[in-house]
């Protein structure tokens, strides 16, 4: 009676946990590929041309929801980073995948009201009008080394993952959904408050996505003649950005954005730099062709005897994807960065460094001109 006994409480210690959670979805991707990169130009420190083998931002989430009535569910997600899984999780700047890195959160969703996040998660303003909206498709290599949106590289240099963040998304009203992101400063430093405001909003009809976003960082500002930010009272850095695509029944797709941005110096008087992008692609069967071409413009209300030309930068992307089947994916691309004699815009992904590789101190030296050509493979589960 004894044995039988302990037998029913050691299966009920497995059983329970099964029952308890069998509403979690895990989810994912595995994507990596062997590229051809390289970085020169400036005539000083250059990045020579290499093979090397590259993550294209692998991830594993998991993710669930509970009915607690009146149309509302608790829902939570927790998503983890498993970039540079070809080297040990660790990538060229020393920095190791660590357990929630990527939008993790809690909150409720109600049909009619919408979502309310609490948490790390992907500002508003990423989410509509940056490489967060999959229906604008702009970013046409995401997640490759293509990738050209993000704070450091040629466009959508706006958008952020927002920590310590609360955020808000409509359902859908008529077509258009909107949001809204509010990043907490907990720190305080100084008596700063450098917390972060997203909004953002757009609208679909049938292959017509439209898109708009505004992103305010508080008491941020930038050393003089620069775009390098530091905490600041104050001081404040803003981007604006409109997005418009259509997708017409022939697969045949054109998309372009527009960013501008703001930036009060430290010291007195405030910088202003915009980017844009057009975008086309073109399906065939399970295959689709992409072409990009994206421009950061000059940086205005520099001092006296600097020209703002030297801050401009340009990147061409030519790519292409197939799918072999629901979930597997091959692709291929070339892309190529021209940064002016100031500029150090990189890849969104894998960036090249030219100095300082592997510790927290690596980067590209301004002038030097990042460029790759790779090929490889997605697999979704």
């Amino acid at each position: 009676m004894q044995k039988k006994n302990l037998a029913a409480i050691v299966a009920s210690l497995f059983i329970v946990p099964v029952a308890a959670h069998a509403d979690v979805t895990i989810y994912g991707f595995l994507s990596g590929g062997i590229e051809s990169t390289k970085a020169t130009g400036s005539g000083t420190s250059e990045y020579s041309s290499r093979t090397r083998a590259v993550d294209y931002n692998s991830r594993i989430g998991f993710k669930g929801w509970e009915d607690i009535g009146g149309g509302t569910k608790a829902i939570w997600q927790v998503e983890s980073s498993l970039r540079n899984f070809e080297q040990g999780g660790t990538n060229d700047k020393a920095q190791t995948a660590t357990f929630a890195t990527r939008n993790s959160f809690i909150g409720i969703d109600n049909g009619d009201f919408g979502k309310v996040l609490l948490g790390q998660n992907d500002s508003a303003y990423k989410v509509f009008a940056g490489s967060g909206n999959s229906g604008l498709a702009t970013d046409v290599m995401i997640n490759t080394t293509a990738d050209n949106f993000g704070a450091s590289s040629v466009n959508s240099r706006g958008e952020a993952r927002l920590a310590n963040s609360i955020h808000y998304f409509s359902p859908n009203w008529a077509g258009f959904k909107f949001g809204a992101s509010w990043g907490v400063d907990e720190s305080r430093a100084n008596g700063t408050d450098a917390k972060r405001i997203s909004l953002g909003l757009g609208y679909t009809l049938g292959g017509l996505n439209l898109a708009t976003g505004w992103d305010k960082q508080y008491d941020k500002g930038v050393a003089a003649n620069t775009t390098t930010s530091a905490v600041n009272s104050g001081t404040n850095i803003s981007f604006y950005s409109l997005g418009a695509s259509y997708k017409f029944d022939t697969g045949t797709y054109i998309g372009g954005s527009y960013e501008w941005g703001s930036f009060d110096q430290i010291g007195g008087g405030q910088l202003k730099q915009d980017d844009w992008l057009i975008a086309l692609g073109q399906d065939f069967g399970a295959a689709s062709l992409k072409l990009a071409y994206g421009q950061l413009g000059r940086l205005k209300n520099v001092g006296a005897g600097i020209d703002g030309n030297d801050f401009k930068a340009k990147q061409w992307i030519l790519g292409g994807t197939y799918n072999l089947s629901k979930n597997t994916q091959l692709l291929a691309y070339y892309t190529k960065i021209t940064n002016n004699a100031k500029q150090n815009a990189n890849f969104a992904n894998n960036p090249a460094y030219d100095s300082g590789l592997g510790t927290a101190a690596a980067k590209l030296t301004a002038g030097n001109d990042p460029q790759a050509f790779g090929f490889g493979m997605k697999v979704s589960f």
